[in-house]
Protein backbone atom coordinates (compact mmCIF):
# COMPACT_ATOMS: atom_id res chain seq x y z
CA UNK A 1 0.00 0.00 0.00
CA UNK A 2 1.12 3.50 -0.85
CA UNK A 3 1.31 5.69 2.21
CA UNK A 4 2.09 8.73 0.76
CA UNK A 5 -1.75 9.26 -0.78
CA UNK A 6 -3.77 8.19 1.86
CA UNK A 7 -5.63 10.72 4.30
CA UNK A 8 -7.73 10.57 7.01
CA UNK A 9 -9.77 13.27 9.24
CA UNK A 10 -10.83 12.93 12.65
CA UNK A 11 -14.01 15.27 12.76
CA UNK A 12 -14.24 17.75 16.06
CA UNK A 13 -11.60 15.44 17.39
CA UNK A 14 -7.86 15.36 18.49
CA UNK A 15 -5.97 14.09 15.47
CA UNK A 16 -2.97 11.56 16.00
CA UNK A 17 -1.15 9.74 13.21
CA UNK A 18 -2.38 5.74 12.41
CA UNK A 19 0.24 3.53 13.08
CA UNK A 20 0.66 -0.14 11.83
CA UNK A 21 2.49 -3.01 13.32
CA UNK A 22 5.38 -1.89 10.53
CA UNK A 23 6.33 1.29 11.81
CA UNK A 24 4.37 2.82 8.85
CA UNK A 25 1.88 5.40 10.11
CA UNK A 26 -0.68 8.25 8.04
CA UNK A 27 -0.76 11.58 9.27
CA UNK A 28 -4.17 13.39 9.53
CA UNK A 29 -5.13 15.83 7.42
CA UNK A 30 -7.53 19.04 7.88
CA UNK A 31 -9.19 18.59 4.63
CA UNK A 32 -9.88 15.96 2.08
CA UNK A 33 -11.72 14.97 -1.50
CA UNK A 34 -13.85 12.09 -1.34
CA UNK A 35 -15.85 11.05 -4.01
CA UNK A 36 -15.86 14.82 -5.70
CA UNK A 37 -17.08 16.40 -2.03
CA UNK A 38 -14.56 18.44 -0.10
CA UNK A 39 -14.86 17.28 3.55
CA UNK A 40 -13.41 19.39 6.53
CA UNK A 41 -12.20 18.45 9.81
CA UNK A 42 -14.73 20.88 11.70
CA UNK A 43 -17.49 18.91 9.60
CA UNK A 44 -18.99 22.44 8.45
CA UNK A 45 -19.68 21.94 4.59
CA UNK A 46 -19.60 25.61 3.86
CA UNK A 47 -15.92 25.13 2.00
CA UNK A 48 -17.86 22.54 -0.50
CA UNK A 49 -20.69 24.88 -0.97
CA UNK A 50 -18.75 27.65 -1.74
CA UNK A 51 -16.54 25.96 -4.08
CA UNK A 52 -19.71 24.72 -5.86
CA UNK A 53 -20.95 28.36 -6.51
CA UNK A 54 -17.96 29.56 -7.77
CA UNK A 55 -17.79 26.48 -10.36
CA UNK A 56 -21.43 27.10 -11.34
CA UNK A 57 -20.38 30.82 -12.02
CA UNK A 58 -17.82 30.11 -13.97
CA UNK A 59 -20.33 27.86 -15.95
CA UNK A 60 -22.59 30.01 -16.38
CA UNK A 61 -20.47 32.62 -17.61
CA UNK A 62 -19.06 30.26 -20.83
CA UNK A 63 -22.37 30.04 -21.40
CA UNK A 64 -23.79 32.86 -21.59
CA UNK A 65 -20.82 34.08 -24.10
CA UNK A 66 -23.26 31.32 -26.13
CA UNK A 67 -26.47 32.85 -25.52
CA UNK A 68 -25.96 35.99 -25.77
CA UNK A 69 -24.08 35.62 -29.36
CA UNK A 70 -26.03 36.88 -32.66
CA UNK A 71 -24.30 34.21 -34.65
CA UNK A 72 -25.56 31.37 -32.98
CA UNK A 73 -28.84 30.19 -34.30
CA UNK A 74 -31.86 29.31 -31.90
CA UNK A 75 -31.62 26.08 -33.10
CA UNK A 76 -28.11 25.53 -31.99
CA UNK A 77 -28.83 27.38 -28.74
CA UNK A 78 -31.54 24.99 -28.21
CA UNK A 79 -29.65 21.52 -28.78
CA UNK A 80 -26.95 22.55 -26.17
CA UNK A 81 -29.47 23.87 -23.90
CA UNK A 82 -30.77 19.84 -24.23
CA UNK A 83 -27.53 18.68 -24.36
CA UNK A 84 -26.31 20.27 -20.50
CA UNK A 85 -29.97 19.67 -18.82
Amino acid sequence: MNLEKPKYICIVEEKESLKFDRGEEIKPSTECTYLGTKIHQTGDNATEIKHRINQTRKDINALNSIWWHKDVTKNRKLYIYQTII
